[in-house]
């Protein structure tokens, strides 16, 4: 993942962390859809009830916010807009609050509203997590989406057991999350492909039992050998396209395919001629945004379970670069050209 180190120091006072406040920050403003964000100081908000102020430590850059800047924007955010909703920090002032208290350290996801590339950011509390002692705040903010999607998607929906195997295809973040979620809290048999040979050994570093750079004729192959011809009893696809077109054809019969992660691809177009000729499955498309909306007590449980995982030392993200805001574009840049596997 690539990081913005917005606010990396802290002043220390009796044993605690404590932040200086004030009533300026400053923010990177999305003025205009493929356009360069800018840098501007502005005044801070008022708090509603039930509301905290956040003084951001780490915020990830998620695919979404790559694909938001140039024009993808399927929440219909308008513009100007301030990108960045995974973020970390420690917060600064509360209004009204139950659970959340001033100068706790915590994660937040701001799917609403956005505004995380910035020094400071206004959160319900709803959306704001306290962060185990151990768990940095770089750390923290490479984690609870991609992770919390994963836990859900394998756990809730899948039901994965412990020895199944998993087909995961990594497009960045997603799969990777989905790797350490299956190998590692589940211990399943995962089978792993990307888009380059490249990648290949990285994924075995980390987990995998399998893996491969995608071909149709070798994935199935693979599979075939691997499951004794029965086929895999999950994917996990972040890929969609003609790579889940090929993923219908390795699944068990009563397996399960889960969608998941930020693409801008379709789903396959297949006939119901061919999908009725194929075993008898499930397939479900899964995002904490959805499960924020419809079951809100799972959302909250799933970056709990995620937190405590980490806590734990069951997963780890991988982070594969840090800047500070004042080089917010020059990260999108090394995103836009280089297609890791690692968290932005």
């Amino acid at each position: 993942m690539f990081l913005l180190a917005v606010n990396c120091r802290l002043a220390h006072r009796s044993g605690s962390q404590f932040c200086r406040h004030s009533s300026t920050f400053k923010r990177a403003f999305l003025e205009k859809f493929q356009k360069p964000l800018t840098i501007q100081e502005v005044k801070e908000e008022k708090l509603n009830d039930g509301e905290a102020r956040i003084k951001v430590h780490c915020c990830s850059i998620n695919p979404s916010d790559v694909l938001l800047t140039q024009g993808v924007n399927p929440a219909k955010f308008s513009v100007p807009v301030v990108p960045g909703y995974e973020f970390t920090g420690i917060v600064t002032e509360v209004k009204k609050c139950k659970d959340v208290a001033k100068g706790d350290r915590v994660v937040a996801l701001s799917k609403d509203k956005l505004g995380g590339f910035a020094g400071e950011c206004v959160v319900n509390e709803k959306d704001i997590w306290l962060l185990p002692s151990n768990v940095s705040f770089e750390e923290g903010a490479a984690l609870v989406d991609s992770f919390g999607t994963a836990l859900l998607g394998l756990s809730h929906r899948a039901q994965l057991k412990e020895k199944q195997i998993v087909l995961i295809t990594f497009a960045p973040v997603h799969g990777y999350a989905a790797l350490d979620i299956a190998a590692h809290v589940f211990k399943a048999k995962v089978i792993a492909v990307c888009m380059n040979e490249e990648d290949t050994e990285k994924l075995r570093e980390r987990g995998a039992w399998s893996t491969m750079a995608y071909s149709e004729s070798q994935m199935m192959a693979v599979v075939s050998k691997l499951t004794k011809k029965q086929g895999v009893d999950v994917v996990y696809d972040t890929l969609a396209g003609e790579v889940l077109k090929s993923c219908l054809k390795c699944v068990r019969h009563e397996g399960n395919i889960i969608i998941a992660g930020y693409t801008l691809k379709e789903l396959p177009q297949v006939s119901i001629s061919e999908m009725l000729s194929l075993p008898s499955f499930s397939i479900t498309g899964v995002s904490l945004t959805s499960y924020r909306k419809h079951n809100f007590q799972m959302y909250r449980q799933v970056v709990s379970d995620v937190l405590e995982m980490k806590e734990q030392g069951l997963i780890t993200p991988m982070i594969s670069s840090k800047f500070s805001l004042a080089k917010i574009n020059e990260a999108f840049e090394e995103i836009k050209q280089n297609n890791l596997l690692g968290k932005y």
